[in-house]
Formats: C-alpha cells, sequence, structure tokens
C-alpha cells in the first residue's frame, strides 16, 4: 500500500486541448461580463440602459447571439473535466492496488480544494465584484460532483442533460412568474432591480462606497439564487466529466470528429440562436433581455459545443499552434487570469480607480476587452516562461496540499545553479 504523499498533477501531464479550450472559454466570458464591469446591472439585460444608439443596440445583439451563456458553458464543462483530471491518480490507484486509504486522501483533498475556492469566491463576490462564478463552482463541488464522477459517462452525459434543462426551466419558470406579477400589479420591475442611481453613486466613489453598493447583489446571489443556479451546474459538470471520460475534451477523437462536430454545431446552433433571439426581442414586451438571459445558454448549446470542437480540431492542428499556445497559457492560469479581469476591470470602472463607470459605450467597451485580452495573453506567456502555474493556482494548490509546491520551471532553476 502506497503512502506517498499527494501532490498536484504535473504539467507534461496535462491535456493541450483542454488548456486550450479554458483559456478561449476564459477569454470569451468577459465580452458579456464587460457590461456589468461597466454599468448599473440592468444594463446586462437591456441595452437601452446604456443608451439609444444604434452601435450599443448592434452590440447587444452580438453579445446576446454570439457570445452570453456559450463561453460560461464551456467553462462550466471543464470544471466537470477537472474533477475528473484530479481525481484519476486516485482513482487508478483505487482500481489497480485496491489503496483505498489513498482514495479518500483524493476525497478529503478534494472538499479541501473545493472550500477554498469558496473562501476565494466569497473574497471576491463580496470586496471585487457581485457577478463572482466561483462560489457557485465551489458550491457545486462540495455537494455532488465527486459522488457522480466514476458511473458511467453516457449517464453522465445523458443523466447531466436532464438535471441540466430541468433546473433551466425552473429558472425560466421564476422569470416568467415574476412578469405575471408585474403584470397583475403585484410588484414592480423596479423592485426586481438595484437602483441604477444607487450603483453608479456606489461604484463612482470610495471602496466603502462599492462594497455597499455590491452587497445586495452580492447576498442575492449567494443566498437566494444559488440553490437554483448549483444544479444547473452539476447538469452542466456532469456532461464535461462525461466528455473527458470519453476521450472528446481531451483531444483523443479523429481530427474529422471535431471538424464534423464544428460544423453541425455552428451550422445548426448560429442560425436557431439568431431567431430564437430575434423572436424573443420582437415578440415580449416585458423583459425579454431576462427571459434571453435565461435561455440563451440551452438554446445556444449547438453553438457552444460547435466552438469547442473547433478549438480542439485547432489544438491538434500544427499551424495553428500561434492560436492555440496563447489560449493555452491563459487557461493554464485561469484562476489567475479570472482575478485579473476583475483587478483590470475595476481599476478602470470604479471609482477607487479610473472612474469611468456608466460612461464608456460600444464599440469602445469592445476595445476594453481587447485590452483586457492582451494583458492576459502577455501576461500568462511571459509568466510561464518561468513558473510552471500561476500565481493563485499555486496558492490554491499550496492551501490545497498544506505544504509547499514548486512553481519555478526546471530550465529557471537549472539556469540560476550555473
Amino acid at each position: 500500500m502506497s503512502h506517498e504523499q499527494p501532490t498536484p498533477t504535473a504539467s507534461q501531464s496535462r491535456f493541450q486541448s483542454i488548456d486550450t479550450l479554458r483559456g478561449f472559454a476564459l477569454l470569451g466570458i468577459l465580452v458579456p461580463n464587460i457590461v456589468a464591469f461597466a454599468w448599473p446591472s440592468s444594463a446586462y439585460t437591456d441595452p437601452h440602459a446604456i443608451s439609444d444608439a444604434p452601435p450599443n443596440s448592434i452590440a447587444y445583439q452580438i453579445t446576446s447571439v454570439l457570445f452570453l451563456g456559450k463561453f460560461m458553458f464551456l467553462f462550466a464543462l471543464l470544471f466537470g473535466s477537472g474533477v475528473i483530471m484530479y481525481a484519476r491518480k486516485f482513482d487508478t490507484a483505487d482500481e489497480e492496488g485496491n489503496d483505498h486509504t489513498k482514495l479518500r486522501t483524493g476525497a478529503t483533498l478534494w472538499y479541501i480544494r473545493c472550500a477554498w475556492l469558496l473562501f476565494f469566491g466569497l473574497i471576491h463576490a463580496y470586496l471585487f465584484w457581485y457577478g463572482d462564478i466561483l462560489t457557485l463552482y465551489a458550491l457545486a463541488g462540495l455537494t455532488l460532483l465527486w459522488w457522480i464522477r466514476r458511473i458511467n459517462p453516457k449517464i453522465q452525459i445523458l443523466g447531466g442533460l436532464v438535471l441540466y434543462l430541468t433546473g433551466t426551466l425552473v429558472l425560466l419558470a421564476i422569470t416568467l412568474s415574476e412578469n405575471q406579477a408585474i403584470r397583475a400589479g403585484y410588484m414592480s420591475i423596479h423592485e426586481l432591480e438595484l437602483d441604477p442611481a444607487f450603483e453608479i453613486a456606489g461604484y463612482t466613489g470610495t471602496f466603502l462606497d462599492a462594497f455597499k453598493a455590491r452587497l445586495p447583489a452580492s447576498i442575492f446571489m449567494t443566498l437566494v439564487a444559488a440553490p437554483f443556479f448549483v444544479p444547473v451546474l452539476w447538469g452542466i459538470m456532469s456532461i464535461g466529466m462525461g466528455l473527458t471520460r470519453l476521450g472528446i475534451l481531451t483531444g483523443q477523437r479523429s481530427m474529422r470528429f471535431y471538424i464534423g462536430t464544428s460544423i453541425i454545431g455552428i451550422g445548426i446552433g448560429l442560425p436557431t440562436t439568431a431567431l430564437a433571439f430575434q423572436y424573443i426581442q420582437s415578440t415580449l414586451d416585458l423583459r425579454p433581455g431576462s427571459i434571453w438571459d435565461t435561455i440563451a445558454q440551452p438554446i445556444g448549446i449547438p453553438l457552444a459545443l460547435g466552438y469547442g470542437a473547433l478549438v480542439i480540431a485547432l489544438s491538434k492542428w500544427a499551424p495553428a499552434r500561434f492560436i492555440c499556445i496563447p489560449l493555452a497559457a491563459v487557461g493554464r492560469m485561469a484562476l489567475t487570469n479570472y482575478f485579473l479581469h476583475t483587478l483590470l476591470c475595476t481599476t478602470l470602472f470604479y471609482g477607487y480607480g479610473l472612474g469611468y463607470f456608466a460612461s464608456i459605450e460600444y464599440p469602445q467597451l469592445w476595445l476594453v476587452v481587447l485590452g483586457v485580452w492582451t494583458i492576459n495573453i502577455i501576461f500568462s506567456m511571459l509568466w510561464l516562461r518561468f513558473f510552471t502555474m500561476g500565481p493563485f493556482e499555486w496558492l490554491w494548490r499550496v492551501l490545497t496540499y498544506r505544504h509547499l509546491v514548486p512553481i519555478r520551471t526546471q530550465i529557471h532553476k537549472s539556469q540560476s545553479t550555473n
């Protein structure tokens, strides 16, 4: 029976396709999120909250069809994949050596890992940005995920899809019931939204002012919305587990498989998503943006999978290295880069930074996105020349394994000793 001290997954054991896809997903998430950083929360679902200028309307349509929900879906798939990547050394030991002690150690470390992720998420949500997703990911990891990782992968995919769609229908029912209550006069739209003037005053003020403006939304997300969103994440992450165990997310299928999946997914998903968006916008007169925010992701699943298949195909194609290497670098430092999004955007928009909150419209907002992407890529590639993982990834591993883990690259070590 082995009692070796568990260690993080080595860099050489990583799958390039997963890192590349994670980097792609992380960068894409910023496109819809930039509005939540730059404007009052109502602007996330109502482009008129920014202005009626055509560029804002066009940008909202592009974001809603091509980006909203798709990249978050991919990112959640990869969290599920991460469960398999993390657990495989413990599960393999159990299957081959019947080392139940090591398997129990793996479970303990998994819960420690998710507990620290929850801590990071709560700090992020309450002190920096209410749109944090790490808290929900951690709650999903602390509950169901570890216990379903070894069931049949096809059941993981099918069961995950059923759970995901059921959870989404519950969210849609809540949104529709809110609309019905508004029509019946039981509540007003303003009772469902924060006062934009309150948010502008807070986010253009001091750090304490921003905290006070953020607090209601953070409390709502962590205490009220979480029980409804976590089952949705269980579904997506379960699908990610199954796709990983079938060798799909790991890039182990043929190039023909990925190209074909990409063509079918984008070919079906793009027109379907665009038509559904136009239908919602043209037929609903009450909160169409909120309805679309709820259903954009499930309707866009074929498009999201098409994106993912295309990125994995590129990661397997040598001439695309100039695209995939930077994306993989961002993906290897996803936690650090996620926090970097918040640092850069709050510094630009909030009052304790440069104070551009509620003042930058499209297309300038997309220039901000491009600027953040550039910083993510350059920083990641430079950092990984000297270190094996990002600074927050390293801290997370140290806290999980409760001992220092190597971070400097072997090349850098050898150079420093000569």
